[in-house]
């Protein structure tokens, strides 16, 4: 059985319809809950699960091919504690970085 890694993800774009695409997507991809999904607001907050760690690639895919994206931020929290694994990654600037990664 793998370990399910938990992820918590705020996203924010004064495009509301990009914030729209993204949740879609997300929803597509992973089971996840949509904590806010006001679409009069301009943030997002999504908690869902993936296997073992962060899901790099599958964030990489979804942000690849955005367009009309300058404003977007992403940053997600990923914990599994029976590995004691913790990730937190930002996405701006059309960027992924590893914040803790970034820290040594």
């Amino acid at each position: 059985m793998a370990n399910i890694c938990t992820n918590k993800m705020f996203l924010s774009s004064k495009n509301r319809e990009l914030i729209k695409s993204i949740v879609k997507k997300m929803e597509e991809t992973f089971s996840c809950d949509v904590v806010n999904n006001n679409e009069e607001d301009d943030y997002r907050e999504i908690d869902f699960d993936s296997r073992w760690t962060f899901p790099s690639e599958e964030m990489e895919q979804l942000t690849v091919s955005l367009s009309n994206a300058d404003d977007l931020y992403i940053r997600v929290l990923s914990y599994e504690f029976g590995n004691d694994y913790v990730a937190y990654n930002i996405y701006t600037s059309g960027e992924w970085c590893d914040k803790l990664a970034d820290r040594y």
